[in-house]
């Protein structure tokens, strides 16, 4: 069974934007950390969050960072998404869920594969990086807000566009294009050549080759 630390303030009810650019941009492959249990097509079995209540709402995010790929992941057969320290005019595409800091912190353990809850201050100023965990994905960033919300997202320790880049998996790959493609603003040409952007994607994949992905997903 999970067991969950103290909460950083005593309103862990309070809304905070979960900015994703990852699989979690699939609201299906979303809700698995919320409700438990397997997505479609996933491997791992998710413990889900003490509270399984679906986003208040959801939008369209750019980052003002890229996006890269780098590692291995077992579970998608090819290397995650992460997002880059370094700032970027053309930042990465993603998806933001409103959702409570307490969901944001036992969405934050899931990911790094954590049995005990990581604490959140989610009134950091913009840019400012809590290092929560020395785990692939432990360190949380504070964006701009939006409406007034807090917005945070979470990356790793280190600088990964140091490392060395990897292709993600047609799974993976598909996965994040269906999030995009229901949420972002641009139509299909423009979201194949945002994606054909981000470290890792290239030369495994090209124009045609995304344009496909998104073909299935509009099917």
């Amino acid at each position: 069974m999970i067991t969950y630390g103290q909460p950083v303030t005593s309103d862990v009810t309070e809304l905070v934007w979960y900015a994703c650019y990852g699989s979690n941009c699939s609201p299906q492959r979303f809700r698995a950390y919320l409700e438990g249990g397997s997505p479609p097509g996933g491997t791992h079995v998710h413990r889900g969050a003490r509270d399984a209540s679906p986003p208040v709402d959801d939008g369209p995010i750019t980052f003002p960072h890229a996006v890269c790929f780098r590692g291995h992941s077992v579970g998608w057969g090819g290397s995650p998404a992460f997002l880059e320290h370094g700032l970027t005019d053309s930042g990465g595409l993603g998806r933001r869920y409103l959702i409570t800091r307490e969901q944001f912190e036992d969405i934050l353990a899931q990911e790094n594969r954590l049995d005990t809850s990581l604490p959140v201050d989610a009134h950091r100023p913009v840019g400012d990086r809590q290092l929560v965990a020395n785990r692939p994905y432990g360190q949380v960033l504070t964006l701009p807000p939006v409406d007034r919300y807090p917005v945070l997202t979470f990356t790793s320790p280190e600088p990964p566009e140091l490392r060395e880049p990897g292709p993600p998996s047609a799974a993976y790959l598909g996965t994040i294009v269906r999030g995009l493609v229901e949420v972002q603003p641009l139509d299909a040409d423009q979201i194949a050549s945002r994606l054909l952007e981000a470290s890792g994607v290239a030369p495994s994949w090209d124009h045609a080759s995304i344009a496909g992905l998104i073909a299935q997903t509009l099917d």
